[in-house]
């Protein structure tokens, strides 16, 4: 930073991330800087958003005021945000961009130059690292775009803008100049030590009552795979300079853990990398993740997480089985894992390295550990032919096939992707990804592929999913997703905890046994609907008629098992309580009426955030 004492500072190295103040101000307190996150699309409705949360914390720790608000989806939503805006005074306001609230962005920008004139209007996120100087030339209102990493940009736009200085030497963002052109600078190398940030503020748990489904840690940042259609920062596409992973030391993130359920009493926890067994997937990985599982048993932190995995990193060895033990005994409860096809062809397309049966056995290993799968797959596609929607329902069928979603889901595109560049060469992409990065703005090669990818996207939900991917109404097909989620958790929460109470595994045993019948008993009716369909619009045949009478069945379906389900949960709740087994002690936050939380021993078995 520039300095008025005639002093030339020494730079500091790349990738260390500098949180001095510059001398030159005084007051860091008056300059207001307010965090909008917009609760658009799929992906982005859970509130807790853990880039911004490290920007604020940054922030904070040198001394700026810094807020956290949300915004539902909606122009009423985003007028009266602006609306409340007006007390805090904002000297700037940042969105993270992704292309899913594109459309929200736009409308809280117009508003916010119309209000709040003032005001430095800045957006980051995926949409702004890979589109920057795109989103300013699409958005007149915004003044940045951040590139990357946020937490060094922000602080030194910040501090830029409280001494009124020119934006052009500030890497890292693309601005306006003085004739309104769009420039882009330098970008920053990567932040190689992530221990350096403080932790991210959690205004939002606090907001929420301490009532949210979880809470997001990162343990590392970046990721070692090159999945075609993923925008989270890797060696091909990267924008930053540095290394590709970066990950932070065991003892710190428990620490981490450990201050939010001490602070909270809170022990729900989304640990967000890319890959939590990454460097390599390997011994040196699964090295890391045993040290992080040991940490939490030894500090009696009694907690549940999820994470994600990749399949090929698994193997069924004994090696492997000890490792998931160990994970589960420490509270790993769900893994996301990007299965994304059942078929060889498509996942060459995507560029994963998994096989198709390095899926099948990944999916039945977290069976056996009673870990709960929460699995990517795109069978809708650009490529997609009958012959795959055909063998990805097989696939899913015989493979967690409960989720209908999985079996009609649709790519999504995002900038900075292999999958967008394939599509550009071959004239797939439309206007309204070109325009506004509309992330169903492609063409089917097949355009019958196209017409039943719309056809199942209408079929159970809204415009908003149908047009926009945005989730403003849950069906019976949604709201089952959420249920089996808390289901299962249910499940392996009462078997960790209390399943050396005599007669409990029995018990359990047997709801899991009739539950996992369910389930498969979902994946052939889900089968025999899609495959139904499936004809109905490759044949011409389809019936406007028919179509409205199986979106009452589906949704009559659904709720039905949904219905059967609780029923035999509440039964077994009942039963778990007769053989002496608290229920209330595996909720996410730490019972109120058991002064100083649970008891700090283990007691059961095991069964890059961008702006």
């Amino acid at each position: 930073m520039k300095q008025d004492l005639g002093l030339v500072p020494s730079a500091p190295k790349p990738g260390t991330l500098d949180l001095t103040l510059d001398p030159r101000i005084t007051d860091p307190a008056s300059f207001r800087v307010s965090f909008l996150i917009l609760l658009d699309g799929d992906l982005v409705m859970s509130p807790e958003h853990l880039g911004v949360a490290y920007m604020a914390g940054v922030l904070r720790h040198t001394g700026f005021t810094a807020e956290i608000r949300e915004v539902e989806h909606g122009d009423g939503e985003a007028a009266a945000a602006v609306e409340a805006l007006k007390d805090f005074r904002p000297d700037l306001v940042c969105f993270t961009l992704m292309s899913l609230n594109l459309g929200s962005c736009l409308t809280l920008c117009r508003l916010l130059r119309e209000e709040l004139p003032g005001t430095v209007i800045a957006c980051g996120g995926p949409a702004g690292t890979f589109a920057g100087p795109d989103v300013l030339r699409n958005n007149p209102w915004a003044d940045v775009v951040a590139v990357g990493e946020g937490e060094p940009t922000v602080l030194d736009l910040v501090q830029r803008l409280y001494l009124k200085e020119p934006l052009s030497e500030v890497r890292g963002i693309c601005y306006r100049d003085a004739g309104g052109t769009p420039r882009q600078n330098p970008a920053r190398p990567l932040i190689h030590n992530l221990e350096d940030l403080p932790f991210p503020a959690r205004d939002q748990l606090s907001q929420h009552g301490n009532k949210l489904e979880y809470v997001r840690v990162s343990t590392s940042r970046g990721c070692v795979a090159n999945c075609a259609f993923c925008s989270a920062p890797h060696l091909k596409n990267r924008v930053q300079a540095g290394k590709a992973w970066r990950g932070r030391g065991p003892e710190q993130i428990v620490e981490e853990v450990a201050e939010i359920v001490e602070r909270h009493q809170f022990r729900t926890f989304d640990f967000v990398d890319s890959t939590f067994e990454d460097p390599d997937g390997g011994r040196v990985g699964k090295k890391r993740v045993t040290a992080i599982a040991n940490g939490i048993l030894d500090r009696g932190l009694e907690i549940y997480y999820n994470v994600c995995m990749r399949a090929e990193n698994w193997r069924d060895t004994a090696d492997d089985h000890a490792v998931l033990d160990l994970l589960v005994a420490s509270g790993l409860e769900k893994v996301n894992v990007g299965i994304e096809a059942g078929t060889a062809e498509e996942l060459q397309l995507w560029e994963k390295r998994a096989t198709v049966e390095d899926n099948v056995t990944i999916i039945r290993m977290l069976r056996e550990h009673g870990i709960y799968l929460a699995m990517g797959f795109i069978p809708f596609h650009p490529y997609a032919t009958v012959d795959t929607l055909v063998a990805n329902a097989a696939f899913l069928r015989d493979n967690s096939g409960h989720n209908l979603r999985r079996m009609t889901e649709r790519l999504e595109i995002y900038p900075g992707t292999a999958i967008v560049r394939r599509m550009e060469g071959d004239g797939l992409l439309n206007d309204t990804y070109l325009d506004g990065l509309d992330p169903y703005g492609y063409e089917f090669k097949d355009p019958k592929v196209g017409r039943l990818a719309k056809h199942f996207a209408r079929l159970y939900n809204n415009d908003d999913y149908h047009r926009h991917g945005v989730i403003t109404e849950y069906s019976s097909v949604f709201a089952f997703e959420t249920y089996n989620v808390v289901l299962q958790t249910f499940i392996s929460r009462l078997h960790r905890r209390f399943g050396r109470l005599p007669g409990v595994n029995d018990v359990m045993e047997a709801f899991k046994a009739r539950v996992h019948e369910v389930r498969q008993e979902m994946g052939r009716y889900n089968y025999a609907f899609f495959m139904s369909n499936l004809e109905a619009v490759m044949n011409d045949t389809l019936d406007p008629a028919k179509q409205t009478r199986q979106v009452v069945d589906v949704e009559q379906y659904f709720h039905d098992r949904m219905q059967l389900l609780r029923d035999e949960q509440l039964r077994v709740g009942k039963a778990l309580t007769r053989l002496g087994a608290r229920v209330i002690e595996v909720s996410s936050t730490i019972p109120k009426e058991r002064p100083g939380g649970l008891p700090r021993q283990y007691t059961g078995e095991g069964s890059g955030a961008t702006w």
